[in-house]
């Protein structure tokens, strides 16, 4: 992370750009093997009610926001990278019948109107933003999710070597020179986070990795209500 006033953008935008295909490659049929993902993303869908106006911030390859479209919701995917909404949008095209779209955005600074959406999920994506930025993005979320919306956010908590409040540094990934932190961020500082900008925490789910290409973290799911 580069710490400049774009919180890093930057440099995780030019890091996805790289590795965008060789990712969702290597992940295309990920979320098949993760039951309790499918779980929480379906248990999220009931809540915000069919052809309900949702967002996945941070979407990558789009595979969330098409398991949401597939359920009944009209999804627009965010995410940072160009390369990675290329990605999402050749995998996932309209002519299927979903309602879905992809377009490229930051967090930071969401393309949706003040209470716009019935809820939105990052799966995570905020887990390469250093404190402050994480706070912008969490008053982002509040900003487009309505009162009464839900949101879905996880993070990694901690991994052997690694604590709550530790940085793993990435510089090569698949081949490729890249430079990205990823932060280990303790379940009670995202609460604190999202309870600050008008969260209520509904429910958690702590887990270790579900399949051999998941990175060996602990890691936390919230679903919160926006009050």
């Amino acid at each position: 992370m580069t710490g400049t006033d774009d919180g890093g953008q930057a440099e995780i935008e030019a890091t996805y750009d790289a590795v965008a295909q060789h990712y969702a490659a290597e992940f295309a049929d990920d979320l098949t093997e993760k039951i309790l993902d499918r779980a929480l993303l379906s248990a999220f869908a009931e809540m915000v009610g069919r052809a309900a106006k949702v967002a996945d911030l941070g979407c990558g390859p789009g595979f969330e926001a098409r398991f949401l479209a597939e359920l009944g919701l009209a999804v627009t995917g965010v995410d940072l990278s160009s390369a990675m909404i290329a990605e999402a949008q050749r995998r996932h095209p309209s002519v299927e019948g979903l309602d879905v779209d992809f377009i490229k955005g930051s967090m930071l600074g969401l393309p949706f109107g003040d209470a716009s959406l019935a809820g939105a999920i990052a799966i995570y994506s905020v887990i390469h933003l250093e404190p402050a930025a994480r706070a912008r993005a969490y008053a982002e979320m509040a900003r487009v999710v309505r009162p009464g919306g839900t949101l879905l956010l996880s993070v990694h908590t901690s991994a052997v070597g690694f604590p709550a409040g530790s940085t793993r540094r990435l510089e090569d990934w698949w081949g490729q020179r890249v430079g990205l932190d990823g932060h280990f961020i303790a379940a009670e500082e995202v609460i604190d986070g999202l309870e600050r900008v008008g969260f209520s925490i509904m429910a958690r789910l702590e887990r270790g990795p579900s399949t051999s290409r998941e990175f060996a973290s602990q890691r936390i799911y919230l679903l919160a209500r926006r009050r």
